[in-house]
Formats: structure tokens, C-alpha cells, sequence
């Protein structure tokens, strides 16, 4: 295999933006096919060919890979169908709204013998492995707490993030970066997970919420979410000996400088520590994802940690819709 060939599921702006234009900056992908009822939103992507329905593009036995950007609570039935047909798949987040479903694509991934990741693209930035090292490094000493934030203002009324039956909410859409980059990232497992949050009262789904996690040494972690704020993306680690700060953690590449910013600061405040580092993390990812599927490897980010994120994620929920303080998260 010379060249990984590509279909896209759906001509969603995410693809069209982001991953696409990845792809093509890869020596080793092309994008052969674009699926969409939308014939229009499908051109501009100008691919070889465009299929007016999913099920043709699965069908082309030409095509090694599938994006699949669909709304949240399609997920599952496409990555499963597309497996099945023997397709590697690269699934937009969060990759399921429920454990179940999750375990049923992680399964359904080995049993085809095909290559699955979760698209947190984030992750791929070098600068997370620099936070890591730093925090490794016992620069801040043992950490403490962890804080993660994402907001953004979302003005169409009409958008799929607010709408209920396709697993919309604040939470799910960027609230799932933070939860992603303090249990993968910082690696907090929590024990006890609460979320609350507030309720659209038209469309029904949370459009500011936060999420408080507790572990077993009885550390907390917070992570609030929002598409209703100003455009903000950061985490924080605080040590007993200072902090590490990752500005622009999520979405480096629309930053003004599209730079990272790790600060790390003593437990006076001080600054020790400022650095600033550029990465391309779609592209990063796509070729994270080209080596596995050539190398028959499993991804560093695979279904089991994707099936932990489904499980935090459907219990953040759950909290929020019993209004209960803290649920357990292993029950």
C-alpha cells in the first residue's frame, strides 16, 4: 500500500476545515471519495467522487479509510458499519454517548481486525508531552488539583450542538477536551464524578456546565464547559510546589500566534518556566493514525482509553439529569 485512500462520511465543516486539508498535507493519504446527501457541501471538497448515501461509499472496496464527522448519536452506527466493511476508522468526539455503545465499536474494531481511534486531535501537540515531562520532572511536586476550561460562543440557533436527540450539550462538544486532558493527559481516574450545569430551556441540552471529579487520594478536578462564553481553551496543574498553566491547549491553531503557552510557575506565583511551541496536531494525527493502520499497531490513544472517556462522560450525564452530587463512576 503505497497510499492510504480515504472517504469522508458526511461533508461536515470539521472535515472540510480540518481534517481534510490534514490529509492533504500527508504523502500518504488521499482523499478518494466524500459522502453526503448535500451534493453541494460535498463539491467544494472537490474529491475524485462523491456518493449521495454512506452505505455506497462503505461498499467501495478502493477505499482503506473513513472520517467519520456525523452528529454525536450516529457515531456508533457508522464506525460499527464501516468496520464491518473492513474500513479503518477515524471517529470525530466524543466517540460514543454511552459505554455500551463504545464497547460495541471496540469489540466490533477487533473482531474485524481493523484500526479505530477517537479524533482528540489536541493530544498530537507537542506541547502536551512538554507538560507531561514537566510535570514528571517534580517541578510543582506531587499535583493537587487539575482545571480544564473550554468556551466558545455558538449563534446558530439551528446548529446540531443544540439539538438533544443528536447528543448535543457543552459538555459533550468541548467539555469532553477537558475531561479528556485530565484523565489521559494528567492521568486523574476518578472514583466519584459530579456535573451540573445549565439547561437550555428551549432545545433542552447544557449550554454552560462543569464537572467536579474526585480520586482515590481524594484530589479533585474541575472541568467547565460552555458554548454560550468567550473563546477560551487552557488547563491548569497545581502541585505543592507550584502550577503548570497550557494556554491555547485545545485549539493552538486558531490562537492569534497560533502558538501552545506553557507557564510554570513556584508556589509564590513566580514565573519559572514560559515556553512557547508550534505543532501541526491534525496532521500529527493523521500520521499517528497511518502508522498503526501500515504497521498493524495499535493507536497510543486506543478504544480502551476512548471506552474509559464514554463511561466518565455518560456518568457526567447521568449526574446531571438526577441531580445527584457525586455518582460512582465504577457502578
Amino acid at each position: 500500500m503505497t497510499k492510504i485512500r480515504w472517504g469522508i462520511l458526511s461533508a461536515a465543516n470539521i472535515a472540510y476545515d480540518e481534517l481534510v486539508p490534514a490529509l492533504r498535507r500527508s504523502a500518504r493519504a488521499e482523499v478518494a471519495a466524500v459522502a453526503s446527501k448535500s451534493t453541494g457541501k460535498a463539491e467544494r471538497f472537490n474529491p475524485p467522487v462523491i456518493y449521495d448515501n454512506y452505505e455506497e461509499l462503505l461498499d467501495d472496496s478502493s477505499i482503506n479509510a473513513v472520517y467519520i464527522p456525523l452528529p454525536n448519536s450516529l457515531h456508533a452506527t457508522w464506525a460499527v458499519e464501516a468496520m464491518k466493511k473492513g474500513k479503518h476508522v477515524l471517529l470525530e468526539k466524543p466517540a460514543t454517548l454511552t459505554e455500551a455503545e463504545m464497547n460495541f465499536i471496540k469489540e466490533t474494531a477487533e473482531n474485524n481486525n481493523v484500526v479505530f481511534m477517537e479524533a482528540f486531535m489536541y493530544q498530537f501537540h507537542r506541547q502536551h508531552k512538554r507538560a507531561k515531562e514537566l510535570l514528571q520532572s517534580g517541578v510543582i511536586g506531587e499535583y493537587r488539583h487539575v482545571k480544564a476550561h473550554f468556551s466558545w460562543m455558538l449563534d446558530d440557533g439551528g446548529d446540531i450542538r443544540l439539538n438533544r436527540e443528536l447528543g448535543g450539550g457543552a459538555m459533550r462538544d468541548v467539555g469532553c477536551y477537558g475531561l479528556h486532558a485530565v484523565t489521559q493527559i494528567v492521568g486523574f481516574k476518578p472514583i466519584q464524578i459530579s456535573m451540573t450545569g445549565s439547561i437550555h430551556p428551549e432545545y433542552g441540552v447544557d449550554t454552560t456546565s462543569t464537572c467536579v471529579l474526585m480520586d482515590n487520594k481524594n484530589r479533585i478536578a474541575e472541568v467547565s464547559a460552555s458554548i454560550e462564553l468567550p473563546f477560551i481553551n487552557r488547563y491548569e496543574i497545581i502541585g505543592e510546589k507550584g502550577s503548570i498553566t497550557v494556554d491555547s491547549s485545545f485549539r493552538p491553531d486558531v490562537s492569534d500566534d497560533k502558538f501552545g503557552k506553557i507557564t510554570v510557575k513556584d508556589s509564590n506565583s513566580n514565573v519559572i518556566c514560559f515556553e512557547r511551541i508550534k505543532d501541526d496536531q491534525y496532521l500529527n494525527q493523521v500520521e499517528h493514525f497511518h502508522d498503526c493502520i501500515l504497521t498493524g499497531g495499535l493507536p497510543s490513544y486506543n478504544a480502551g482509553h476512548s471506552l474509559e472517556m464514554a463511561r466518565y462522560l455518560e456518568k457526567a450525564y447521568q449526574s446531571l439529569q438526577n441531580q445527584s452530587f457525586l455518582t460512582d463512576v465504577n457502578k
